[in-house]
C-alpha cells in the first residue's frame, strides 16, 4: 500500500472511530437524556443571562451531533421570541456546520476519492463548478442539515461556495421558521385565539410560504438547465461556453 493511500485510509479510519464514539455515547450513555427539546430548555433556563450564548454553544455542537435544528429554533424561538432565536441559531448553525465540512473534509476526503473511478469523478468537478448554487438550492429545500454537512466535505465543493451558499440558506431558512414558531408561542402565552388571523400571523405564514415558492422557483431554474455532460468536464472552459 502506497504511504498516500495508507494516510488516507487512516484519515478515514479516524473520521468512522469518531462517528462511532459520537453514536455510542448518545444511545448508550445518560447523554441520550439530555438531547431533547425540554432539557436544552431547562438548561438553558437555568443559565440566566449566559442563555442565548449557551444556544448558540448547544446549536454548534448539535448541529455536528446530527440534532435537527429545528429543535434549537424551537426551543430558542419558545424561550427568547423569534428575533433572539434567529440571532442565536443562525451562527450556531454555520459554526456547526463548518466544522463538520471541515472534518469530513480532512479525514475523509482523500479515502472517499481514492475509492472514485473516473465516472464519479468527473461528477465530482461538475459539483466543484456548481457548488454554490447546489448547495443553496438544497438548503432551501430543507434537506437534512447534518447529512448534507458531512457530505458536502467528502466532495470537491470549494469551502467558499459551501460557507456563503449555507449562510444564505440558512438566514432565509430560520428566519421564516423562527418567526412563525415566534407567533405560536405568543398566542400560547397570551391565551388569544383571535391572533390566529391577525397581520403578524399572515405575516409569518407569508414568510413560510415565500419560502417554498422560493424553493419551487430555484428547482425550476436549476431544472430547465441541460445538465453538462460529463465530456464536458474535461474540455477547457472557453470551449464549454461555446
Amino acid at each position: 500500500m502506497k504511504i498516500g493511500s495508507r494516510r488516507a485510509l487512516i484519515k478515514a479510519l479516524i473520521l468512522l472511530a469518531l462517528a462511532g464514539l459520537l453514536i455510542g455515547l448518545v444511545e448508550i450513555t445518560p447523554i441520550k437524556a439530555y438531547l431533547g427539546p425540554s432539557q436544552f430548555q431547562k438548561i438553558i433556563a437555568q443559565a440566566g443571562l449566559m442563555g442565548p450564548a449557551l444556544l448558540v454553544i448547544f446549536c454548534a455542537v448539535g448541529t455536528c451531533l446530527f440534532v435537527p435544528v429545528t429543535v434549537f429554533v424551537a426551543v430558542g424561538a419558545a424561550m427568547f421570541g423569534p428575533y433572539v432565536a434567529f440571532a442565536c441559531v443562525c451562527p450556531g448553525a454555520l459554526a456547526g456546520a463548518v466544522i463538520s465540512y471541515l472534518t469530513a473534509r480532512k479525514l475523509g476526503r482523500e479515502f472517499v476519492y481514492s475509492l472514485l473511478g473516473d465516472r464519479l469523478r468527473n461528477y465530482d468537478g461538475l459539483i466543484e463548478r456548481n457548488g454554490f448554487k447546489t448547495v443553496l438550492f438544497l438548503r432551501l429545500m430543507f434537506i437534512p442539515f447534518a447529512p448534507m454537512n458531512y457530505g458536502a466535505g467528502l466532495t470537491k465543493l470549494r469551502f467558499r461556495d459551501y460557507f456563503f451558499a449555507t449562510a444564505i440558506g440558512e438566514v432565509i431558512t430560520i428566519f421564516a421558521t423562527t418567526f412563525f414558531i415566534g407567533e405560536i408561542r405568543h398566542i400560547w402565552i397570551s391565551g388569544d385565539h383571535g391572533r390566529l388571523f391577525s397581520a403578524r400571523m399572515g405575516l409569518a405564514l407569508g414568510f413560510l410560504i415565500a419560502l417554498a415558492l422560493i424553493a419551487k422557483l430555484v428547482q425550476s431554474k436549476y431544472e430547465s438547465k441541460p445538465a453538462p455532460s460529463l465530456r464536458d468536464s474535461h474540455r477547457p472552459p472557453d470551449e464549454r461556453s461555446q
